[in-house]
Order: C-alpha cells, then structure tokens, then sequence
C-alpha cells in the first residue's frame, strides 16, 4: 500500500515522463503497487526509446564530419541494417510511451 506522500511523487515521475495529464491525476489517490510495477515498465520504454533516438544521432553526427556532398546518403545506405532495427520516434518517444501506458496506469489504478 502507498502512503499519500509516495502517490503524490510517483504521479510526479509519471507527469516528469509523460507530461500533465487530468485523467491519471483523477486517479492519483488510487495509485498502487501495481502502478509501480507498471511505470517502472514505462520509464524502461521511454528510457529504451530515447537511448535508439541518441545512438542514431551520434552515428548521423559523426557522419557530419565529412564535408564531401553526398555524406549523409553514403551513411544511410551503410546504417541501413541499424535504422531497420530502430524504432524512430524522437519526440515520439513521449507520445509514443505515453499512448502506450497511459491507460495502463489508469487501469491499474482502478
């Protein structure tokens, strides 16, 4: 069981991730160890997502450094297999968690 306090900063976390959002603030006192459980699945998403987002802009900035014309269509067609592989959502990666888990925390929650 959650004490008031632990509801108030888990829904903190929750708003720190994915933004203000009035329905899972309607259900903040109900807030569980299931909803733990369930925005420790989210921060591991969202922290997976943004860590894909930072790899492929590290690899397009490196390409960057190249001044002949033409470097960024030389990388892509050498980072083919790796973009395969990646999800791209940057700023996705919010609406993309939050869209995900949003109606899980609620559910939870219920």
């Amino acid at each position: 069981m959650l004490n008031k306090s632990e509801k108030e900063d888990l829904y903190k976390l929750i708003v720190a991730i994915i933004g203000e959002d009035t329905t899972i603030k309607i259900y903040k006192n109900n807030f569980n160890e299931r909803t733990v459980d369930i925005v420790e699945e989210m921060l591991s998403t969202d922290s997976k997502c943004n860590a894909n987002i930072k790899e492929l802009l590290t690899d397009l900035s490196k390409g960057g450094s190249i001044v002949t014309k033409g470097w960024l269509k030389k990388l892509l067609k050498t980072s083919n297999k790796k973009l395969k592989n990646i999800e791209l959502k940057g700023y996705g990666c919010l609406v993309s968690v939050k869209s995900r888990w949003k109606s899980a925390i609620i559910n939870s929650a219920l």
